[in-house]
């Protein structure tokens, strides 16, 4: 099933479980919310978890939470923010609770990950891609692992693609939200010459968060 088939049925559900005649109001701003979380190409499992039923690491709630409360003036200042940690500590969530803030404030908005963003980036024709990647309000890069890079040469791929979009952002004031696992730091991700220009990209444009604590998925 595709995403906007399952996009359908979901509103389809939002209409039956408000047991409203037609579509009302409320019911209409959720279906504009929910096409819109299609657009920003966020999974549909994260659609309707909120901050308020978090469960992963406590200083990482507190983090998101301030940034989602102050997120019009971290739109203004381009504030940018990796959280780095450990698998399971709500790194993804969190990062998707801002995405989702963002649009309903009326940012625009967009969720990737670092491999779709090497898949797509070297494909031809990939203009339009590189436009929302550079110009979207709010950026989201999911699973910036170097796991994801099995040779040196993709890394120095990724490195020059990550170091032409974290740069045009950067300079225009454009928030990234960057997730890792990478505990010892995300530069082990990249590789070449684009390696110095990004470590001073990142050491001025971007704060990282270490995220440590247990697999909340497990519980």
């Amino acid at each position: 099933m595709s995403v906007v088939k399952k996009a359908e049925f979901v509103k389809k559900e939002i209409v039956d479980r408000h047991g409203c005649n037609g579509l009302c109001a409320k019911c209409a701003r959720s279906h504009r919310m929910v096409d819109l979380m299609v657009e920003s190409s966020i999974p549909v499992g994260y659609w309707f978890l909120t901050m308020e039923k978090f469960t992963g690491a406590p200083k990482l709630k507190e983090i998101t939470t301030q940034y989602i409360d102050e997120i019009q003036d971290n739109y203004m200042s381009g504030n940018s923010v990796c959280f780095a940690g450990n698998q399971g500590t709500g790194k993804t969530m969190s990062s998707i609770c801002i995405l989702k803030k963002a649009i309903k404030k009326g940012f625009s908005a967009h969720y990737t990950t670092a491999s779709d963003i090497l898949n797509k980036m070297t494909e031809r024709g990939n203009g339009a891609t590189r436009d929302v990647l550079r110009e979207s309000d709010f950026l989201v890069i999911d699973e910036l692992d170097s796991r994801f890079f099995v040779s040196d040469s993709a890394k120095e791929l990724f490195s020059g693609i990550y170091e032409n979009i974290f740069r045009f952002r950067s300079h225009n004031m454009l928030p990234t939200i960057i997730c890792t696992n990478e505990t010892d730091g995300i530069l082990n991700i990249f590789y070449g010459a684009s390696v110095q220009s990004i470590n001073s990209l990142n050491h001025q444009y971007l704060k990282t968060y270490p995220v440590v604590g247990q697999d909340f998925r497990r519980k």
